[in-house]
């Protein structure tokens, strides 16, 4: 071995972990592999509780004992217990039930957050706990997508969350809580959360 190399080798291994040579991506949105990936549910699952303010164990309990992301649903949400269950390989494709499994711990995690936003002090949802405007409503669906996926929500966004309001006004017995917690579950699940 000649006897720069070795004083070289760390230099390259950082050069290739930085990307250095590769062409970046054409815009920030694009991806370097050209395809995204399901997270796995605890992976989904802690991202959820990070965003929310909440302990992964408390997202949502079947039974009211029952973790349903690590337990009752954790294969429907891309887990394995090979030791448990004696599977030693993840589903080929996603079960018919995973949508439902998504759904019912965004819905329990997102009421989850409200209820305690409602004895306070508000983490999220405090705008609309105040005043139900449209201002605060706007306020509170940028801080759900930059929560729960990490960036600036764009102007079409913050329309789609005001034609949520519209849409359950005529059907809604407590519109406040039917929006916020709608407005959570729509960015929680939406693929966007759910892929890398």
């Amino acid at each position: 071995m000649r006897p720069e190399l070795p004083l070289l080798l760390p230099l390259m291994g950082l050069l290739g972990v930085l990307g250095c040579g590769q062409e970046p991506p054409a815009s920030p949105t694009e991806s370097r592999v050209g395809r995204v990936l399901p997270k796995p549910g605890e992976v989904w699952g802690r991202d959820l509780a990070g965003g929310l303010g909440l302990r992964a164990d408390e997202l949502c309990q079947e039974l009211g004992q029952i973790d349903c992301v690590a337990d009752a649903h954790a294969i429907t949400l891309g887990g394995v217990d090979a030791a448990g269950l004696g599977i030693d390989a993840p589903l080929a494709d996603p079960t018919a039930s995973a949508p439902m499994a998504v759904d019912r711990v965004a819905q329990a995690a997102c009421a989850l957050r409200y209820a305690r936003d409602l004895e306070g002090p508000a983490v999220i949802f405090g705008p609309v706990l105040e005043a139900d405007l449209a201002h605060s409503r706007a306020q509170v669906a940028t801080a759900l997508v930059e929560r729960l996926l990490g960036r600036e929500s764009n102007p079409a966004e913050l329309q789609g969350f005001e034609q949520l309001y519209a849409d359950l006004q005529p059907i809604s017995t407590d519109l406040q809580r039917d929006w916020s917690v709608g407005a959570c579950v729509v960015v929680a699940t939406s693929l966007e959360a759910l892929f890398y």
